[in-house]
């Protein structure tokens, strides 16, 4: 799919604005969440360098992320889903902008099982 980039761009900021209880970063704070380790990678270096959403998404509740991921899917917005961003070889990088889904606030321990865990 070929996305307009000023069209994700100006999209991703008016979800933002729309979903403002929801913690949202659009600043300079972007870019480095936006990357994962793939300069590792000479071939991926090249091929990633530059790539940056335009707006990062931390959803505390379930509620929350359905809330994220409808909105993007209604408004066509790229959504990249990351943890904390420690993963290399350009995995997890925002291709065509749009918003990342920052699942790092969401992070609590509901249920334990023996040998299983609901988190």
């Amino acid at each position: 799919m070929n996305f307009d980039r000023a069209r994700v761009s100006a999209d991703s900021a008016a979800l933002a604005a729309r979903l403002s209880d929801i913690e949202w970063i659009t600043d300079s704070r972007v870019e480095r969440l936006s990357q994962d380790f793939y300069w590792f990678s000479p071939v991926l270096k090249r091929e990633l360098e530059g790539l940056r959403a335009d707006a990062v998404a931390r959803p505390r509740t379930e509620e929350q992320i359905r809330a994220v991921v409808a909105a993007c899917a209604q408004s066509h917005l790229p959504i990249t889903v990351r943890g904390s961003g420690t993963g290399n070889y350009g995995q997890c990088m925002p291709l065509h902008g749009g918003v990342i889904l920052d699942l790092s606030a969401y992070n609590q321990l509901l249920w334990t099982r023996p040998g299983v865990a609901r988190a």
